[in-house]
């Protein structure tokens, strides 16, 4: 059964604030080329989304994804079925349990 993919509207304003930076930055050919990677790994976690790696120190059953550069973070709520995408962050970036906050 695939589950349901939902965004935090954290997790929205990331992907759009990545999007519009890749844009700027690289042009619409590259800001495509995210989005398509973007969606297969959100195609991934609907159909495998016990598949990323559980990352204990940021809370619960939390788990990542990635993207190059960029991960997502998420949890998989096995009862409903839902993957809730958290947030979109940079791989650059101190990822803690904060950021969930």
């Amino acid at each position: 059964m695939t589950a349901r993919i939902v965004f935090t509207e954290s997790a929205d304003a990331d992907a759009d604030g990545i999007f519009a930076d890749v844009r700027a930055g690289a042009g619409d050919p590259t800001a495509l080329k995210y989005r398509a990677q973007f969606r297969r790994l959100f195609a991934t976690l609907a159909d495998f989304p016990k598949s990323g790696p559980i990352r204990r120190a940021l809370g619960g059953d939390i788990r990542i994804g990635i993207v190059f550069p960029y991960v997502v973070i998420y949890d998989y709520d096995p009862a409903q079925d839902v993957v809730t995408i958290l947030c979109i962050v940079h791989g650059r970036r101190k990822i803690t349990g904060a950021l969930l906050r």
